[in-house]
């Protein structure tokens, strides 16, 4: 053979091993689809059922669901247009408007319920339909419910060129225009109604451009969990079979056998004995001579399942993205969990994204415009504000770095601050605090301090702060 054709066939070995298929490990066929093709409307409905079940009757599922929406369900509303009176006029309509009678359209969640569930079912399913009304309340639609009906070709919204997918109607470009919602039966779905994109707000889990809902955060753990739950089931039907008191006795002879007696027979007695000396939650087995019984004993759980068990709880935890050291905190020392939680902090910060922008549209695009022109109580505008300047002045904020923590760095904090380092209001905003609302309280209580002739430890101009190194 020629060096040039061994030349070649050393090149030919060259490449991306990725794209190698070999027995030693599990075929990846090729497919170049959406992930809205690769998860079909029956299969999307197999994980949803899955996951509502997971939540149903396992409690690591339902503790893992709780830990992620104890940081990720919590929001708030601020207005600094530095307006005094227009941000305490907003604020007020902000917390009135969130009671369950003026935002909810069945009357039974408050706004900060209503946000809770949205975050679950977002988790849970995959994605959540949020509708806004005419009268100022919204409609929480669960994602299941969005659906294709047979009819969708006689839609009134869009022309020829648009199409359904998945209960949502877009245009060329894929841009949403409609969304199809059906209402729930006993047994299946019945089409309801047909929603204008620019009154409907859908938010998921996304992880490609192309896609249009949303897949559950629960869908790559689904199988690790129910294998899980199936192994924790039969390990404690093992365990259970263990602690079963047991007595054998054994009849030495065969006296008795074909004899017919008026007196009960030694097995009968040797029975009676056992209940009355043991009770009756004892096992007792009646052998003959020959014969012999023994039970299941070892080591259970074994360490080896109980490392499994470990590595399967890691799996599912990474899903939601949540440290495990959350749920075992024996894992990791002092550093690695002050590490893992800023990490975990990062990506709640991340995943409450689209949450706070479809909660800054609404408020500034629907619920002020609406207040504008009530008639019995309008909202004012300041003079010289317009309605598009007040997105970065007024919004929601999102998950911010628990208090304790502040507490521990309050001396680092403030000699950043001093230094020109770090802006007080950025301190202060990570841990979910407005320094211009604190500074005001402050002021407050210090007055109020004065007139009744106390003295508080802040509130004098003349004071000053030294803070050692």
């Amino acid at each position: 053979m020629s060096r040039r054709k061994k030349k070649n066939k050393k090149i030919m070995k060259l490449g991306y091993d990725a794209v190698k298929q070999d027995r030693s490990r599990r075929i990846i066929y090729y497919s170049t689809k959406s992930e809205d093709r690769e998860l079909l409307p029956r299969q999307r409905q197999s994980i949803v059922s899955q996951s509502r079940d997971a939540l149903r009757n396992f409690t690591l599922a339902g503790f893992v669901l709780r830990k992620h929406l104890q940081s990720i369900a919590w929001y708030q509303f601020k207005a600094r247009t530095g307006i005094e009176w227009f941000d305490r006029e907003l604020t007020r309509r902000i917390n009135q408007w969130k009671r369950r009678e003026h935002c909810d359209a069945s009357g039974r969640y408050s706004f900060d319920s209503l946000l809770y569930m949205v975050e679950l079912l977002r988790a849970c399913d995959g994605d959540v339909g949020i509708h806004l009304l005419r009268n100022n309340k919204i409609q929480v639609i669960e994602g299941d419910r969005i659906r294709n009906f047979p009819d969708t070709g006689k839609s009134e919204f869009g022309d020829s060129g648009d199409s359904w997918v998945h209960g949502i109607k877009i245009n060329p470009f894929g841009r949403p225009i409609a969304y199809a919602v059906s209402r729930r039966l006993d047994y299946g779905f019945e089409h309801e109604r047909i929603i204008s994109a620019s009154n409907f707000r859908l938010l998921g889990y996304y992880t490609r451009l192309d896609q249009l809902r949303g897949v559950s955060l629960m869908a790559p753990a689904l199988r690790a969990i129910c294998y899980l739950n199936d192994s924790l089931d039969l390990a404690m039907a093992k365990m259970k079979l263990e602690q079963v008191l047991g007595l054998k006795t054994m009849i030495d002879d065969n006296y008795g056998i074909g004899y017919k007696s008026e007196e009960p027979s030694r097995e009968d007695v040797a029975h009676k004995n056992a209940l009355e000396s043991l009770g009756t939650g004892i096992l007792h087995l009646q052998l003959r001579p020959g014969e012999d019984a023994a039970f299941m004993e070892s080591s259970n759980p074994s360490a080896n399942f109980q490392s499994f068990v470990e590595n399967i709880l890691r799996l599912i935890f990474s899903s939601f993205d949540i440290p495990y050291s959350f749920y075992d905190g024996s894992k990791t020392n002092f550093y690695g969990s002050e590490g893992e939680f800023e990490q975990y902090i990062d990506s709640v910060e991340r995943k409450q994204a689209p949450t706070i922008e479809m909660l800054n549209e609404i408020t500034i695009d629907w619920l002020i415009p609406n207040w504008m022109t009530d008639s019995d109580h309008p909202l004012i505008l300041p003079n010289g504000l317009e309605l598009n300047q007040l997105y970065g002045r007024i919004g929601w904020s999102g998950a911010g770095l628990p208090s304790w923590r502040m507490f521990r760095r309050v001396k680092e904090m403030m000699l950043a601050v001093q230094a020109g380092f770090l802006p007080i209001s950025e301190a202060v905003g990570d841990y979910g605090y407005d320094v211009l609302e604190n500074l005001q309280d402050m002021k407050k209580v210090s007055d109020q301090a004065a007139k009744l002739g106390l003295s508080l430890p802040f509130g004098k101009t003349e004071q000053s702060i030294n803070v050692g190194v």
